[in-house]
């Protein structure tokens, strides 16, 4: 799908809080590029992850930071803040987790709003059948995006608010469309911009990361980061500024952070050429035969198990509570909630 065949691009509320517009016709090539890289579901996207994997150490140290119980989501704890009726989901992120907020909150009815349409056609034929009645979608650009005032009690967004540009006219439109009282809650990529993380996080990483490989006989230390060129077009183009954009259209209620330092790990790749080192032949064969029964029985196939990762994962937890609190290093993800002002 190209802009213009399916995406509405109407005219925003305020032009003054644009930083791109709808007739630009550099922004229209590219908006065009991250609908196409979105249309199927990314080898590497949560969409797909989700439905392949278990949940694992990463997700049980970030459910901590978010919930304060490595067992409970945050998605899990919307139903805590109110019986929610009319709800948006800006973009789209695992069809798991959008079951699960559904199940959760029983009189919700979602809408969930993309520019890309292959997302929405995946959430009505799935979503749309196991919820008759309570799920609706609408392709739109995020950048331009229109609500009706005080339609909605629930606004949510998972990894996709780093997609947008113009945060300023998104946030404004949530306040708009929000109900007295209604709730926004984020859980995204707040760090550095297209994920080019600073000096101080690159030197923290590496010093954490080369200090487990010291335990691993003939390893050589040393890390590549990777640059941009496989991330979508628009991916963390203003990544750190949408808590403060959010934070003057919205009343911040809570801000919990995750991620500094375990989001590099995926972004970054040893100079040797090896990944943490593989198991032994039989933790593997049972490892194997497990992911088989998984496949064959149609659950999520647990990561496999890798010596050594669990400790580097709990160094990198450690490096994240003690340098983001003290202001050394940037956070990385997190989940906010913000409340109407009206």
């Amino acid at each position: 799908m190209t802009p213009g065949a399916g995406v509405r691009y109407p005219a925003p509320v305020s032009e003054s809080l644009l930083r791109v517009r709808p007739d630009d016709p550099e922004y229209l090539r590219l908006a065009a590029a991250e609908a196409a890289f979105w249309r199927a579901a990314h080898p590497y996207g949560l969409e797909t992850i989700e439905a392949r994997q278990q949940p694992g150490p990463v997700d049980r140290y970030t459910n901590e930071q978010y919930t304060g119980d490595p067992r409970v989501p945050w998605h899990r704890t919307i139903a805590r803040y109110g019986r929610f009726r009319r709800g948006l989901m800006l973009g789209t992120s695992g069809l798991g987790l959008e079951a699960e907020i559904l199940a959760t909150n029983p009189d919700l009815h979602l809408t969930f709003v993309d520019l890309s349409e292959g997302p929405l056609v995946r959430r009505m034929a799935q979503l749309g059948a196991r919820f008759p009645g309570r799920v609706a979608v609408r392709t739109a650009d995020l950048n331009f995006l229109t609500l009706d005032v005080g339609t909605y009690d629930l606004v949510l967004s998972r990894a996709s608010i780093h997609h947008v540009t113009n945060l300023e006219h998104l946030a404004a439109e949530i306040a708009r469309g929000l109900q007295p009282g209604g709730w926004c809650f984020l859980e995204d990529w707040v760090g550095e911009p297209r994920f080019a993380f600073a000096p101080e996080k690159r030197r923290a990483f590496e010093v954490l990361y080369d200090r487990n490989l010291a335990s691993q006989p003939g390893r050589r230390p040393g890390l590549r980061f990777l640059d941009a060129s496989d991330l979508s077009p628009f991916c963390g183009v203003r990544s750190d500024e949408i808590l403060p954009v959010f934070g003057r259209f919205l009343r911040q209620d809570f801000v919990r952070w995750a991620g500094a330092l375990t989001v590099p790990l995926m972004r970054a790749r040893p100079l040797d050429g090896v990944t943490l080192p593989p198991p032994p032949p039989l933790l593997r064969a049972l490892d194997a035969v497990h992911r088989s029964i998984c496949r064959a029985l149609g659950r999520p196939v647990p990561a496999p198990r890798i010596p050594g990762l669990a400790a580097l994962l709990e160094t990198l937890a450690i490096g994240d509570r003690m340098l983001v609190p003290a202001g050394l290093i940037r956070p990385g993800n997190a989940f906010a909630g913000f409340r109407s002002t009206a």
